[in-house]
């Protein structure tokens, strides 16, 4: 570990000021050696006080590669970057040149944020978690759904340790906090195709934390949340990014398993809910009466017919007489 490193080791496990001498001593290097080292963390963005009482971290907030480290349960290669048009793209690139499986991009602020169905996703502002996990999984392409349901479970699991605010999943991988959105996922896989094996998949995650300042934009207010309403926490995103790649390879090392089903079940808000579920063109009215161990949709008609879908988009109808 480099010498800056442990200092910032020590400045954050300090809660208040630490003297220049006494993590001199510490270490067993010189004062003006330390002093060399906060500059340098000055440099790179951390926010030291110094007083005649030494240094002292003032901000902990810090995506850097120390503070999401320190909270991880195993090794993962980390690429962090200030502004990018994506993690996944960034991602995908990766893996075009050979990344291995595990490594995890994050993006402070992306420009060109992507959902499902095409559909941007505004997370330009440095208020929310926006990050990507490299993936090398040996199924079939058909398979690639467990993928994003197994880190639907993780990011759920994440966000309600971290925070302890009670969260639900929208089929098929929308993570809500009351009647809004505060997480989307992405999973975007690269196959064979002669034989349908997955050459990789990134499956990337976007967490809004807190409302960006001035609020989110007109167009999404009314759908969507952070999962704090005002500031978050000191540490919060450093916190949470190392919590949601421990809990989702606690899943993925045995995807097979399906461990992660019953609780996706579980926390489910759409059973029992009279359902729009859009599949291209068509669309299919009814009842959500189940999610099958294959994450499938379940929805029966108001003929009593069953459809199970294995993707498209279900939206909880907001009035109308219920279907039996």
């Amino acid at each position: 570990m480099k010498t800056k490193d442990k200092i910032l080791e020590i400045l954050y496990s300090k809660d208040g000021y630490i003297s220049g001498a006494e993590m001199a001593k510490c270490l067993g290097i010189s004062r003006n050696s330390v002093w060399k080292c906060i500059n340098q963390l000055k440099a790179e963005g951390y926010s030291i006080s110094t007083s005649n009482m030494g240094y002292c971290l003032d901000m902990c907030d810090e995506l850097d590669e120390f503070s999401v480290r320190r909270h991880l349960t195993t090794e993962h290669k980390l690429y962090i970057y200030r502004k990018e048009s994506s993690s996944n793209t960034v991602a995908k690139l990766l893996c075009q040149n050979g990344e291995k499986e595990g490594s995890v991009v994050i993006v402070k602020s992306q420009t060109g944020g992507r959902g499902r169905m095409g559909r941007s996703f505004i997370s330009e502002s440095e208020n929310g978690l926006y990050m990507s996990i490299i993936l090398r999984p040996k199924i079939t392409a058909d398979k690639c759904v467990n993928i994003t349901v197994a880190g639907a479970v993780a990011v759920l699991e994440a966000i309600e340790k971290i925070s302890n605010k009670a969260c639900q999943i929208k089929w098929v991988n929308d993570i809500y906090i009351g009647e809004k959105k505060c997480c989307g996922i992405l999973t975007e896989a690269s196959f064979d195709f002669e034989s349908g094996i997955v050459q990789y998949a990134v499956i990337g995650i976007g967490v809004n934390l807190c409302p960006p300042t001035g609020g989110f934009d007109k167009e999404i207010k009314e759908i969507a949340c952070g999962v704090y309403e005002n500031e978050c926490p000191k540490g919060i995103k450093a916190r949470l990014c190392a919590q949601i790649i421990n809990d989702f390879f606690k899943y993925y090392n045995r995807l097979d398993k399906k461990e992660y089903i019953k609780k996706y079940k579980e926390k489910s808000n759409i059973i029992g809910k009279n359902v729009d579920v859009y599949v291209g063109n068509e669309i299919v009215s009814g009842v959500a009466t189940n999610i099958d161990n294959s994450a499938n949709l379940i929805v029966k008609d108001e003929k009593g017919k069953l459809h199970t879908f294995n993707s498209g988009e279900a939206r909880v109808r907001k009035s109308g007489k219920g279907i039996n």
